[in-house]
């Protein structure tokens, strides 16, 4: 199996049908009639006890399952889709990730194009038994039960397992593809279900793989405690550098609910970075945890600043090691690497926005010094003099909020950070027309206009 990623597309249309392929004929009602007889057998005394039954009820349960799915396979193309199930009989453009699909529409599936005009998911709409794939288990499950010493028996049982395992595990990906996430990990967890049965046996790398995909479904849902526990399940059967990094983020997401989860998540980073000491995912979200913790940053520190030697074009270690002179309240420094962030990434929001922050930052450090010391000044001339230093540093965050707000403008932190900022120094040249510009903005963000 391989690990997921998001899958982004754009739109296209259904192409011309192929010549090819053979038309689906779906066989609802003999499908349906093969279950009833199985049903009969299993409480027939002369079969109830045969694996044979069980066996042939696990295959009758797989074909009602898969029997619209079967028919679609990875690489097909639009116009075998068309030619297999027919014309559709909708067809609508939707969105997903941020992305726009094509979907069809068909009797018993919905299927999804990418750019190249390849179908890259597919969702069965209409069960022709419900829950068909689970009777299948429990069919196999039962025939092993009976006669799992026998090896033909056990043969047959791991085959008809196996198939039930990729076709949940196949399924899932189809789900994951279309952000459909919760879905998706529940197929996966079905999938590592079966592989805690007996009478099959899955490579440990396929079961890290299953509960690696499971948990990075699972928070993408936001469903943190559920993606916690696959993730940390995982690690026990493997712990490449990812899922310290990913097991991190399930637990940061579930800090609302669980006052120690960052705490438990730097246990996962520091054993993580004691066997991946470069790895620059597992430092920055270390570097992360020791700031939100509170935690003396010149523990990582000296980690960050290796990896930007060996990587210096790394722009998530400058936010990093930005982030961390922030919390020393260094902002000079912290200016230094968000500006060396923002010149190896221009177009990042979080680069530009962190400059101003700290800016702000920078200048409210300096206000409080000069009020510290007010009591101290000559005159109330020299106390503005003072003063002034704080509003030019002040005036220095407007340009990179300004850029982070026409990188991503819907963000209304920003432009109340603008708002803010501009009517503190609004006595400076321009600053009063852009506080009137961003206040309305603001006022027209939170419905006040």
């Amino acid at each position: 199996m391989k690990k997921l990623f998001l899958l982004t597309t754009t739109v296209m249309l259904l192409a011309s049908p192929s010549l090819f392929a053979q038309q689906v004929n779906i066989n609802e009602k003999g499908l349906l009639k093969k279950i009833e007889r199985s049903d009969a057998d299993i409480v027939n005394p002369k079969k109830e006890n045969k694996a044979a039954t069980w066996i042939a009820r696990g295959e009758t349960f797989y074909q009602a399952a898969t029997e619209v799915s079967k028919n679609l396979y990875d690489g097909i193309d639009a116009a075998t889709v068309m030619m297999l199930f027919g014309e559709p009989t909708g067809a609508e453009v939707v969105e997903i990730a941020g992305q726009p699909y094509n979907k069809g529409i068909f009797p018993y599936v919905d299927v999804y194009l990418d750019v190249n005009n390849k179908p890259i998911s597919w969702v069965v709409t209409k069960e022709i038994y419900p829950d068909a794939l689970g009777k299948a288990t429990e069919a196999y499950s039962k025939a092993y039960q009976l006669e799992g010493s026998n090896p033909k028996v056990a043969e047959k049982v791991q085959a008809g397992l196996k198939k039930v395992y990729d076709e949940y595990s196949k399924t899932g990906a189809l789900y994951y593809a279309l952000a459909m996430y919760n879905e998706a990990a529940e197929q996966f967890i079905k999938a590592y279900d079966i592989t805690k049965l007996d009478g099959i046996t899955i490579p440990d790398s396929d079961i890290y793989t299953l509960l690696h995909d499971a948990g990075l479904s699972y928070l993408f849902a936001k469903d943190y405690p559920k993606s916690i526990e696959c993730l940390t399940a995982a690690e026990k059967i493997s712990n490449d550098a990812e899922i310290y990094y990913l097991i991190y983020h399930a637990f940061r997401g579930n800090a609302a609910n669980d006052p120690e989860a960052i705490q438990k998540a730097k246990v996962y980073l520091e054993k993580g970075l004691s066997m991946y000491p470069s790895d620059t995912n597992i430092i920055e979200s270390l570097s992360e945890a020791y700031v939100f913790l509170g935690e003396d940053p010149n523990q990582i520190l000296s980690t960050v600043e290796n990896a930007l030697k060996q990587d210096p074009n790394n722009a998530d270690m400058w936010s990093a090691l930005g982030v961390l002179y922030v919390s020393q309240e260094n902002y000079d420094k912290a200016i230094g690497a968000f500006t060396h962030m923002a010149q190896l990434l221009p177009d990042s929001y979080i680069a530009n926005n962190n400059l101003g922050i700290v800016y702000i930052k920078k200048a409210e450090k300096i206000l409080d010094d000069v009020n510290a010391r007010a009591a101290t000044f000559a005159s109330q001339d020299e106390y503005d003099a003072e003063l002034s230093k704080a509003f030019v540093v002040y005036a220095e965050a407007v340009p990179f909020l300004e850029k982070a707000a026409e990188i991503d403008p819907s963000n209304l932190g920003t432009i109340e950070l603008l708002k803010n900022v501009t009517f503190r120094i609004r006595e400076m040249d321009g600053m009063m027309e852009k506080y009137e510009k961003y206040n309305n903005l603001y006022k027209q963000m939170t419905g006040q206009m």
